[in-house]
């Protein structure tokens, strides 16, 4: 059966890794600073698992023959590891292995996929995928909402929602699964996800394992509130675009990805606005635009157009020194209400108030953004 090792990465060091030939191997980040996993360039086995910035987890990697396999930081040139591949069945040593259902039958699309989540109960999650435009099992905006089946799930998350913590980052992590069989109502069980909560004590850029929901907990999707694949040659609205979603207790916002370079976000808003009632409930989502926001793509003379790099191009190709803090664009910097008018779908103006930040992420959707 195929397997997956989680490698983890601390004190400027790789894990010592022995696996089974046919295994996956996903590296795990827990250092304060980014680093790679990768291979020589003229290697007969070549892998990049990198760049991952703290409290990131890599793509994995299928090992399918065994001998050992030498690979480095290209950040740090004291650190280097090798995975030792055995035929035998064993117990992997240096990792955490989990069973990996799916990636064997060759759907290329099948992936380790990671939610922002919300909602005060296990019984309602709002769940927004973490995208990545130079992935394509990544280049999706999926918005669900779910559940957890059982009830000592339940009863743990709830706990978590009703302490200080309150509506904090959740992050769920489901297992290997495909975001296309998800959109078309093909999967309806994640049976294999876990979840932690940010951030962490001593590293607040990663997150904390969340006792009891850590491993191979069951969520139902119970529906598809958005689903879309992001397009190279779509245009940026006419200011910050943003999906409302939740229910009559619970209101959250994402921002609307059309194409590289762009920006992930969510946050979930004070108060329900007048324009949530039953009826937007009852559809999903709503569109709304906050149009004294932009984006800017400053250099279309560098990459006119294109808006898929590989991975190592992200670490590099951040916003100019200067042009971008990296923190959410609804922000105020002058310390007032994040209050914003905002224009519907209908052309009606509203209000909206955001209540905390979620989640603010530009390293995975490119370079090259002034937000103004």
């Amino acid at each position: 059966m195929t397997k997956t090792t989680i490698a983890d990465i601390r004190n400027n060091a790789f894990p010592a890794l022995t696996i089974q030939k046919n295994t996956f191997v996903v590296w795990r980040n827990l250092d304060p600073y980014p680093h790679t996993a990768e291979t020589a360039p003229d290697a007969a086995f070549y892998f990049n698992a990198g760049p991952l910035f703290p409290g990131e987890t890599s793509s994995p990697v299928y090992f399918g023959e065994t001998g050992k396999f030498d690979y480095v930081c290209r950040f740090h040139a004291e650190m280097a590891g090798s995975v030792n591949v055995v035929a035998e069945a064993l117990q992997a040593t240096g990792g955490h292995m989990d069973k990996m259902p799916g990636m064997h039958d060759g759907h290329h699309l099948e992936h380790f996929h990671g939610f922002v989540t919300g909602g005060r109960s296990g019984r309602r999650l709002f769940m927004s995928h973490t995208p990545v435009i130079a992935d394509d099992r990544h280049r999706y905006q999926v918005i669900l909402q779910g559940s957890l089946t059982e009830e000592k799930h339940i009863e743990i998350y709830d706990k978590l929602r009703q302490s200080n913590f309150a509506d904090g980052q959740v992050q769920t992590f489901h297992d290997h699964i495909s975001l296309v069989d998800i959109g078309s109502g093909k999967v309806t069980m994640l049976p294999e996800a876990n979840m932690e909560y940010y951030p962490h004590p001593e590293a607040p850029e990663t997150g904390e394992p969340l006792p009891g929901l850590d491993d191979k907990v069951p969520v139902r999707i119970d529906r598809v509130l958005h689903f879309h694949q992001f397009e190279p040659d779509t245009e940026y609205p006419e200011g910050l675009a943003y999906l409302v979603y939740g229910d009559l207790d619970d209101a959250f916002i994402d921002h609307f990805i059309t194409r590289a370079p762009n920006f992930h976000s969510v946050a979930k808003l004070k108060a329900r606005p007048e324009f949530w009632n039953e009826q937007t409930v009852a559809a999903g989502t709503a569109k709304v635009l906050v149009t004294s926001k932009h984006i800017l793509d400053v250099s279309p003379k560098l990459l006119p157009r294109v808006a898929y790099v590989d991975n190592a191009f992200h670490l590099f190709w951040l916003p100019p020194a200067g042009t971008y803090s990296a923190q959410d664009p609804l922000i105020r910097r002058d310390g007032t209400k994040p209050i914003y008018d905002v224009v519907l779908a209908d052309g009606k103006v509203s209000q909206i108030e955001i209540g905390r930040f979620i989640h603010f992420d530009i390293r995975l959707l490119n370079n090259r953004v002034v937000i103004t």
